[in-house]
């Protein structure tokens, strides 16, 4: 293993981001889903840029070639499932929130009409 001043600011930055999330979910204002996802890619990161045979050996392992496409691909990747993530949690709060909407005017009119009933 060779330490360069990359493999330092890589492992600094992954420790730093490490410290950020566990600030935050002491602070409770991260979900342990997210936390969790940071803290998993966060090490990772950190892991292979102080160990960067272990990223040859796994690339190797799925037939690549090179780091830096294995790299882009694993970050498109990690991109692409934060985003359907988010999307199904955009689309499940959509839903509670018209669900909410509608129970809310239901109760608004049953509470005008007995409003209107009082009054008579």
């Amino acid at each position: 293993m060779r330490i360069t001043p990359v493999t330092v600011f890589i492992a600094f930055f992954a420790v730093l981001i490490i410290a950020v999330v566990l600030s935050k979910i002491k602070k409770e204002t991260i979900g342990i889903r997210s936390a969790v996802v940071w803290l998993c890619l966060m090490s990772g990161i950190g892991f292979f840029g102080l160990f960067p045979e272990l990223l040859d050996w796994f690339i190797r392992l799925v037939h690549l070639e090179e780091r830096l496409l294995f790299v882009l691909l694993s970050a498109i990747f990690i991109l692409l499932a934060l985003i359907f993530n988010l999307s199904t949690r955009f689309d499940r709060m959509e839903r509670n929130w018209a669900k909410t909407i509608q129970e809310l005017a239901l109760l608004t009119y049953q509470l005008e009409k007995k409003d209107k009933e009082s009054k008579k």
